[in-house]
């Protein structure tokens, strides 16, 4: 540990520094956060403001929004954390019975073993059947999927996989703008480098293909694109691909030998009846010979954005037409294996078919979401210099704003973004946070928010209008 450290042991030098790490921006959405916090205590200390609490409307995080897990998943994970539980009148009897069988398969009994063959074997197949019910029957092999600790650090082993630090260009990821700016930071983290192609904002943000394929053509000078990255449904645009759309990714992806990533975590996330979310494995399955055997696949899945959350840590991707000799590779280096256990048994019990209050739940969910986005679109539809489009899916809406030349002009004379500008004085007048456009890419000229779906129907009823307001008198005192 010395090696990494200065003389005094106060820090890494930056030559030491993996370049991936060293060149990631900063987010400019932690100063806005920081400062929110400093306003809490403001107002705890009894500082006078024309609020009266702050109003957090930015994260898509579901449990900070106030969304337990599913009361299932919890019950189970706590029996296997503490067996004594099994005992206990105040757990259910269907609980007890699935954390009865997961610590038989536990070696010692315990979620505190690595667990290695649980995760590959036990979880894995319930994933694959899981899959296929999912999928209408799409046949689905447990040796090609790999449970994991989560999207974040996957997709850094994911992207590992094709970089060659041999060759003389470096390798590419094709990565959506707007898109979870995670993606950007695990191919940097990988060695990669982040190929951005615009979403079609006026296409509903479709993916269109002459613009993914004008970023092949640039960056080809300068990198060598071996994946494609597609997230279904979107965030935090709330959109999500029709089949038409897939089908002609998917072709793109044959043509340009392309390895296709689908993040597809916010799945459980759509909730317009008339959009349905449907997987990629299933459209390229259904397009038949010869790209349902020929092009690459790699899709994600994720606990925290359906039944679970967040900090327990569980998901999965599923590798098609992949050499499962590949799989090798991720148990030998992979971040994201040997996930946490107790993420792993409730990604366990999230699979079963027969877990009566799962469906329901979801209903609930998408229920609330489908809510959400309905006010969405009718408050701030009605507001001058704001236009929001179809919400679909996801847990963000991704309203476009105007801002006028003086705020740009006054943005850019303090070094800041101008939405990011715009977002400081809604927090500083109203106490509502946002997320800042910039946060996520955006079309250069085009300015939006991040607004999340998720808070409860009565936040985002009192957070909309004001808002909606502020961004009014915005535009009057910055004509």
């Amino acid at each position: 540990m010395a090696a990494v450290g200065t003389a005094g042991g106060t820090g890494c030098p930056p030559t030491l520094v993996s370049p991936g790490s060293r060149h990631a921006p900063p987010c400019p959405l932690q100063p806005l956060l920081e400062r929110a916090a400093a306003i809490e205590r403001e107002l705890a200390q009894g500082e006078d403001k024309p609020f009266t609490e702050v109003t957090y409307c930015h994260s898509g995080d579901a449990v900070a929004a106030g969304r337990q897990p599913l009361a299932f998943l919890r019950q189970v994970a706590a029996v296997c954390a503490y067996p004594e539980l099994l005992g206990a009148e105040c757990v259910p009897a269907e609980a007890k019975r699935h954390a009865g069988r997961i610590l038989r398969q536990l070696q010692g009994g315990s979620p505190g073993a690595y667990n290695l063959e649980y995760v590959t074997g036990t979880v894995a197949e319930k994933v694959a059947r899981y899959l296929e019910h999912r999928d209408g029957g799409v046949p689905s092999d447990p040796r090609h999927i790999v449970p994991c600790s989560g999207t974040a650090a996957a997709m850094v082993d994911v992207v590992s996989l094709v970089v060659d630090e041999t060759a003389a260009q470096p390798t590419g990821v094709l990565v959506p703008v707007p898109g979870p700016p995670l993606h950007g930071a695990a191919v940097g983290l990988a060695g990669a480098v982040a190929v951005p192609y615009p979403l079609a904002e006026e296409r509903g943000w479709a993916v269109a293909g002459e613009a993914v394929r004008r970023a092949l053509r640039q960056a080809r000078a300068s990198c060598h694109p071996k994946m494609l990255c597609v997230v279904n449904p979107g965030d935090p645009t709330g959109h999500v691909l029709s089949r038409q759309n897939m089908e002609d990714i998917i072709r793109l992806a044959a043509e340009e030998h392309l390895l296709l990533l689908a993040d597809e975590v916010q799945q459980e996330r759509a909730f317009l009846p008339g959009r349905p979310f449907l997987s990629f494995k299933r459209v390229l399955w259904e397009l038949g010979a010869p790209l349902a055997s020929t092009v690459q696949l790699i899709s994600f899945y994720s606990l925290s954005k359906g039944a679970g959350g967040g900090g327990y840590r569980a998901g999965f991707f599923e590798l098609v037409n992949v050499d499962p000799s590949l799989l090798k590779c991720f148990y030998t280096w992979g971040l994201s294996v040997y996930p946490p256990i107790l993420g792993q048994a409730m990604l366990d019990a999230a699979m079963e078919p027969n877990e009566a209050s799962r469906p329901a739940a979801r209903e609930a969910l998408c229920r609330d979401l489908a809510h959400n986005a309905a006010l969405v679109q009718e408050v701030l539809g009605r507001a001058p210099g704001i236009r929001c489009r179809p919400l679909h899916g996801g847990a963000r809406a991704f309203p476009r704003i105007q801002l006028p030349p003086r705020a740009l002009r006054q943005a850019r004379a303090l070094g800041l973004e101008p939405d990011v500008f715009f977002c400081r004085k809604l927090l500083e007048a109203t106490g509502i946070v946002v997320a800042p456009g910039s946060v996520f890419g955006q079309a250069e000229g085009t300015h939006h928010l991040g607004l999340s779906l998720l808070p409860p129907a009565g936040t985002l009823e009192r957070a909309l209008p004001a808002l909606a307001r502020f961004h009014a008198a915005f535009l009057r005192d910055f004509s």
